[in-house]
Protein backbone atom coordinates (compact mmCIF):
# COMPACT_ATOMS: atom_id res chain seq x y z
CA UNK A 1 0.00 0.00 0.00
CA UNK A 2 3.44 2.46 0.58
CA UNK A 3 3.92 1.81 -2.85
CA UNK A 4 0.53 2.01 -4.63
CA UNK A 5 -1.52 4.31 -2.21
CA UNK A 6 -4.06 4.27 -4.91
CA UNK A 7 -5.00 0.62 -5.20
CA UNK A 8 -7.66 -1.03 -3.34
CA UNK A 9 -6.66 -3.98 -0.80
CA UNK A 10 -7.42 -7.35 -2.66
CA UNK A 11 -9.78 -9.86 -1.06
CA UNK A 12 -8.04 -12.86 0.07
CA UNK A 13 -9.51 -16.19 1.49
CA UNK A 14 -7.45 -18.45 3.48
CA UNK A 15 -8.81 -22.19 2.84
CA UNK A 16 -7.99 -25.66 2.68
CA UNK A 17 -5.03 -26.71 0.04
CA UNK A 18 -7.27 -28.84 -2.20
CA UNK A 19 -10.21 -26.19 -2.47
CA UNK A 20 -7.85 -23.36 -3.35
CA UNK A 21 -6.72 -24.98 -5.89
CA UNK A 22 -9.98 -25.76 -7.03
CA UNK A 23 -11.19 -22.06 -6.99
CA UNK A 24 -8.13 -20.69 -8.94
CA UNK A 25 -8.37 -22.78 -11.75
CA UNK A 26 -12.40 -22.49 -11.49
CA UNK A 27 -11.93 -20.28 -14.77
CA UNK A 28 -10.54 -17.05 -16.41
CA UNK A 29 -12.15 -13.44 -15.91
CA UNK A 30 -12.63 -10.56 -13.25
CA UNK A 31 -15.23 -12.95 -11.13
CA UNK A 32 -12.28 -15.55 -10.81
CA UNK A 33 -9.73 -16.34 -8.70
CA UNK A 34 -6.38 -14.09 -9.50
CA UNK A 35 -3.97 -15.59 -7.95
CA UNK A 36 -2.72 -19.04 -5.31
CA UNK A 37 -0.37 -19.27 -2.63
CA UNK A 38 0.45 -22.77 -1.76
CA UNK A 39 2.86 -24.69 -0.22
CA UNK A 40 2.16 -27.46 -3.08
CA UNK A 41 3.32 -27.18 -6.56
CA UNK A 42 0.10 -27.76 -9.22
CA UNK A 43 0.08 -31.07 -9.79
CA UNK A 44 -1.00 -32.71 -13.28
CA UNK A 45 -4.43 -33.36 -11.91
CA UNK A 46 -4.53 -29.26 -10.98
CA UNK A 47 -2.73 -28.45 -14.26
CA UNK A 48 -5.38 -30.67 -16.33
CA UNK A 49 -8.32 -29.23 -13.96
CA UNK A 50 -7.32 -25.59 -15.46
CA UNK A 51 -6.96 -26.11 -18.84
CA UNK A 52 -10.14 -27.41 -18.68
CA UNK A 53 -11.53 -24.71 -17.71
CA UNK A 54 -9.94 -22.01 -19.78
CA UNK A 55 -7.26 -21.29 -17.16
CA UNK A 56 -5.00 -21.69 -20.07
CA UNK A 57 -1.33 -20.21 -18.67
CA UNK A 58 -0.13 -19.44 -15.21
CA UNK A 59 2.57 -17.59 -14.13
CA UNK A 60 4.61 -19.38 -11.20
CA UNK A 61 7.07 -17.63 -9.18
CA UNK A 62 8.90 -19.34 -5.79
CA UNK A 63 8.68 -17.09 -2.51
CA UNK A 64 11.13 -18.94 -0.56
CA UNK A 65 10.73 -22.08 2.16
CA UNK A 66 8.37 -22.43 4.82
CA UNK A 67 8.68 -24.43 7.66
CA UNK A 68 6.78 -26.65 10.29
CA UNK A 69 7.79 -26.28 13.51
CA UNK A 70 7.28 -28.25 17.12
CA UNK A 71 6.70 -25.53 19.36
CA UNK A 72 7.04 -25.49 23.02
CA UNK A 73 6.36 -22.31 25.13
CA UNK A 74 9.03 -20.95 27.26
CA UNK A 75 9.83 -22.41 30.13
CA UNK A 76 9.05 -25.52 29.12
CA UNK A 77 11.72 -28.77 28.30
CA UNK A 78 12.22 -29.29 24.60
CA UNK A 79 12.56 -32.94 24.26
CA UNK A 80 14.49 -33.80 21.20
CA UNK A 81 11.89 -36.07 18.98
CA UNK A 82 12.33 -38.18 15.75
CA UNK A 83 9.56 -38.19 13.40
CA UNK A 84 8.73 -41.94 14.52
CA UNK A 85 8.18 -40.71 17.73
CA UNK A 86 5.90 -38.01 17.07
CA UNK A 87 3.79 -40.72 14.83
CA UNK A 88 3.36 -42.98 17.35
CA UNK A 89 2.33 -40.61 19.83
CA UNK A 90 -0.47 -39.45 18.12
CA UNK A 91 -1.43 -42.11 15.48
CA UNK A 92 -5.00 -43.47 16.36
CA UNK A 93 -3.60 -46.94 15.72
CA UNK A 94 -0.09 -48.44 16.13
CA UNK A 95 1.49 -51.73 14.84
CA UNK A 96 2.05 -54.61 17.17
CA UNK A 97 2.68 -58.25 16.69
CA UNK A 98 -0.73 -58.92 15.94
CA UNK A 99 -1.30 -56.26 13.59
CA UNK A 100 -2.16 -52.58 15.16
CA UNK A 101 -3.70 -52.23 17.95
CA UNK A 102 -5.28 -48.81 19.60
CA UNK A 103 -2.42 -46.51 20.53
CA UNK A 104 -2.26 -46.76 24.55
CA UNK A 105 0.88 -44.95 25.35
CA UNK A 106 0.04 -41.46 27.77
CA UNK A 107 3.50 -40.48 28.54
CA UNK A 108 6.14 -39.47 26.58
CA UNK A 109 8.73 -42.02 28.39
CA UNK A 110 5.94 -44.73 27.10
CA UNK A 111 7.59 -44.26 23.73
CA UNK A 112 11.32 -43.76 24.83
CA UNK A 113 12.71 -44.18 27.93
CA UNK A 114 15.13 -41.42 27.12
CA UNK A 115 11.92 -38.96 27.29
CA UNK A 116 10.16 -37.18 30.12
CA UNK A 117 7.33 -38.59 31.58
CA UNK A 118 5.18 -35.94 30.68
CA UNK A 119 1.87 -36.36 29.23
CA UNK A 120 1.36 -36.31 25.35
CA UNK A 121 -0.74 -33.33 24.76
CA UNK A 122 -0.74 -31.99 21.05
CA UNK A 123 -2.45 -28.96 19.55
CA UNK A 124 -2.62 -29.36 15.67
CA UNK A 125 -3.83 -27.14 12.95
CA UNK A 126 -7.36 -28.06 11.60
CA UNK A 127 -7.45 -30.89 8.85
CA UNK A 128 -7.06 -29.51 5.25
CA UNK A 129 -4.84 -26.62 6.16
CA UNK A 130 -1.62 -25.68 4.65
CA UNK A 131 0.72 -26.17 7.87
CA UNK A 132 -1.38 -29.48 8.48
CA UNK A 133 -0.24 -30.72 5.29
CA UNK A 134 3.13 -30.17 5.70
CA UNK A 135 3.23 -32.08 8.96
CA UNK A 136 1.58 -34.61 7.73
CA UNK A 137 3.58 -34.85 4.21
CA UNK A 138 7.08 -34.26 6.28
CA UNK A 139 6.63 -35.36 10.09
CA UNK A 140 3.63 -37.95 10.59
CA UNK A 141 4.34 -39.94 7.25
CA UNK A 142 8.31 -39.90 7.45
CA UNK A 143 8.10 -41.23 10.79
CA UNK A 144 5.51 -44.00 9.99
CA UNK A 145 7.52 -44.79 6.48
CA UNK A 146 9.74 -47.29 8.43
CA UNK A 147 7.15 -49.12 10.46
CA UNK A 148 6.98 -52.68 8.42
CA UNK A 149 3.37 -53.41 9.04
CA UNK A 150 3.02 -50.32 6.92
CA UNK A 151 5.22 -50.37 4.42
CA UNK A 152 3.98 -53.31 3.19
CA UNK A 153 0.65 -52.43 2.85
CA UNK A 154 -0.14 -52.22 -0.94
CA UNK A 155 -2.42 -49.21 -1.65
CA UNK A 156 -1.02 -45.70 -1.18
CA UNK A 157 -3.80 -44.44 0.07
CA UNK A 158 -4.18 -46.78 2.42
CA UNK A 159 -1.18 -46.35 3.41
CA UNK A 160 -1.06 -43.11 4.01
CA UNK A 161 -4.60 -43.53 6.22
CA UNK A 162 -2.26 -45.48 8.72
CA UNK A 163 0.22 -42.51 8.83
CA UNK A 164 -2.32 -39.99 9.41
CA UNK A 165 -5.31 -40.88 11.16
CA UNK A 166 -5.41 -39.39 14.56
CA UNK A 167 -6.20 -40.69 18.25
CA UNK A 168 -9.36 -39.09 19.69
CA UNK A 169 -9.16 -39.78 23.01
CA UNK A 170 -8.56 -36.13 24.21
CA UNK A 171 -4.98 -35.69 23.70
CA UNK A 172 -5.22 -33.60 20.18
CA UNK A 173 -6.72 -30.58 19.95
CA UNK A 174 -7.22 -28.96 16.29
CA UNK A 175 -7.10 -25.22 15.95
CA UNK A 176 -7.40 -22.69 13.36
CA UNK A 177 -3.43 -21.90 12.82
CA UNK A 178 -3.57 -18.12 13.82
CA UNK A 179 -5.32 -19.21 17.40
CA UNK A 180 -2.65 -21.88 18.03
CA UNK A 181 0.43 -20.11 19.32
CA UNK A 182 -2.06 -18.54 22.15
CA UNK A 183 -3.73 -21.11 23.07
CA UNK A 184 -0.39 -23.16 23.78
CA UNK A 185 1.23 -20.08 25.61
CA UNK A 186 -1.89 -21.17 27.67
CA UNK A 187 -2.26 -24.56 27.64
CA UNK A 188 -0.85 -27.34 30.46
CA UNK A 189 2.96 -28.05 31.18
CA UNK A 190 4.75 -29.83 28.91
CA UNK A 191 2.08 -29.58 25.32
CA UNK A 192 3.25 -29.23 22.07
CA UNK A 193 2.26 -27.31 19.21
CA UNK A 194 2.29 -27.64 15.34
CA UNK A 195 2.76 -23.94 14.17
CA UNK A 196 5.19 -22.19 11.63
CA UNK A 197 8.55 -20.71 11.49
CA UNK A 198 6.81 -17.65 11.30
CA UNK A 199 5.31 -17.86 14.82
CA UNK A 200 8.65 -19.10 16.41
CA UNK A 201 9.79 -15.56 14.92
CA UNK A 202 7.00 -13.49 15.78
CA UNK A 203 6.91 -14.83 19.60
CA UNK A 204 9.87 -12.80 20.46
CA UNK A 205 10.73 -15.77 22.60
CA UNK A 206 7.44 -16.98 24.29
CA UNK A 207 7.74 -19.83 21.47
CA UNK A 208 10.77 -22.28 21.47
CA UNK A 209 11.37 -25.29 18.68
CA UNK A 210 11.63 -28.38 19.31
CA UNK A 211 14.34 -30.71 17.59
CA UNK A 212 12.95 -33.08 15.31
CA UNK A 213 15.77 -35.85 13.82
CA UNK A 214 18.49 -33.63 15.90
CA UNK A 215 18.01 -30.60 14.15
CA UNK A 216 16.83 -26.91 15.43
CA UNK A 217 14.76 -25.26 12.86
CA UNK A 218 16.89 -21.94 11.51
CA UNK A 219 17.26 -19.93 8.75
CA UNK A 220 20.31 -21.75 8.10
CA UNK A 221 18.91 -25.27 8.63
CA UNK A 222 15.64 -24.60 6.62
CA UNK A 223 17.37 -23.16 3.85
CA UNK A 224 20.19 -25.50 3.13
CA UNK A 225 17.28 -28.77 3.55
CA UNK A 226 18.64 -29.99 6.69
CA UNK A 227 15.80 -29.08 8.58
CA UNK A 228 13.50 -31.45 6.50
CA UNK A 229 9.96 -30.29 7.61
CA UNK A 230 9.91 -27.81 4.79
CA UNK A 231 8.13 -26.64 1.50
CA UNK A 232 8.56 -24.23 -0.74
CA UNK A 233 6.20 -21.14 -1.16
CA UNK A 234 4.35 -21.05 -4.68
CA UNK A 235 2.99 -18.07 -5.95
CA UNK A 236 0.24 -18.13 -9.47
CA UNK A 237 -1.16 -15.90 -10.95
CA UNK A 238 -3.38 -16.00 -14.60
CA UNK A 239 -1.80 -14.52 -17.38
CA UNK A 240 -4.76 -14.15 -19.08
CA UNK A 241 -5.95 -11.52 -16.00
CA UNK A 242 -3.27 -9.51 -16.36
CA UNK A 243 -3.08 -9.11 -20.31
CA UNK A 244 -4.58 -6.05 -22.24
CA UNK A 245 -7.88 -6.55 -24.16
CA UNK A 246 -9.08 -3.63 -26.26
CA UNK A 247 -6.57 -1.41 -24.26
CA UNK A 248 -8.34 -2.94 -20.71
CA UNK A 249 -7.17 -5.19 -18.36
CA UNK A 250 -8.59 -7.54 -17.00
CA UNK A 251 -7.57 -7.32 -13.47
CA UNK A 252 -5.42 -4.59 -12.70
CA UNK A 253 -2.08 -4.63 -10.98
CA UNK A 254 -1.15 -8.15 -11.04
CA UNK A 255 2.38 -7.35 -13.09
CA UNK A 256 2.77 -5.34 -10.19
CA UNK A 257 1.77 -7.25 -7.35
CA UNK A 258 4.59 -10.04 -8.99
CA UNK A 259 6.96 -7.50 -9.35
CA UNK A 260 6.65 -6.48 -6.02
CA UNK A 261 6.33 -10.78 -4.07
CA UNK A 262 9.76 -10.78 -6.08
CA UNK A 263 11.30 -8.28 -4.77
CA UNK A 264 14.52 -8.23 -2.81
CA UNK A 265 12.29 -5.72 -0.26
CA UNK A 266 9.84 -8.65 -0.39
CA UNK A 267 11.91 -12.07 -0.31
CA UNK A 268 15.58 -11.01 -0.13
CA UNK A 269 17.53 -11.67 3.45
CA UNK A 270 16.01 -8.42 5.01
CA UNK A 271 12.79 -8.48 3.55
CA UNK A 272 9.63 -7.91 5.17
CA UNK A 273 8.38 -11.73 4.28
CA UNK A 274 11.74 -13.21 5.41
CA UNK A 275 11.01 -11.15 8.65
CA UNK A 276 7.90 -12.50 8.92
CA UNK A 277 9.39 -15.97 9.03
CA UNK A 278 9.85 -17.10 5.32
CA UNK A 279 13.44 -18.27 4.88
CA UNK A 280 14.95 -16.53 1.51
CA UNK A 281 15.68 -18.63 -1.72
CA UNK A 282 19.32 -18.40 -2.79
CA UNK A 283 20.54 -15.37 -4.41
CA UNK A 284 20.19 -16.79 -7.90
CA UNK A 285 17.08 -18.15 -7.59
CA UNK A 286 15.70 -14.61 -6.48
CA UNK A 287 16.77 -13.58 -9.88
CA UNK A 288 15.24 -15.77 -11.83
CA UNK A 289 11.88 -15.26 -9.78
CA UNK A 290 12.31 -11.72 -10.77
CA UNK A 291 13.28 -12.33 -14.05
CA UNK A 292 10.20 -15.07 -14.68
CA UNK A 293 7.95 -11.85 -13.13
CA UNK A 294 9.10 -8.98 -15.37
CA UNK A 295 8.82 -11.53 -18.45
CA UNK A 296 5.26 -12.99 -16.96
CA UNK A 297 6.42 -16.28 -18.32
CA UNK A 298 3.87 -18.60 -17.64
CA UNK A 299 4.05 -22.94 -17.34
CA UNK A 300 1.23 -24.04 -19.77
CA UNK A 301 -1.41 -26.09 -18.59
CA UNK A 302 -2.52 -27.78 -21.39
Amino acid sequence: RERYPDALPPAVRTLATARAVELFCAGAGAAMADLLVTTRRLSPPARELCAANGVDEAIELRLGHAAVVLAVRRGDAQPGLTARQVYEALAAETASDRGFDRNRAMLWSHLSAGLPAEQIRFILPVSGSGLREIFEDSVLEAGCRSVRQIRIIYEADFRRARCITLRTDGRVTELAADEIPARLVASQRGTIAVTSFEEITRSGGNLLAVPIEGVTPTRNTIASGEYEATRIVFLYAKRQHARSRDGVGVVRGIAEYLAEASSEAAIGPTGYLGQAGLVPLPTSERVAQRMTAERMAAIRTR
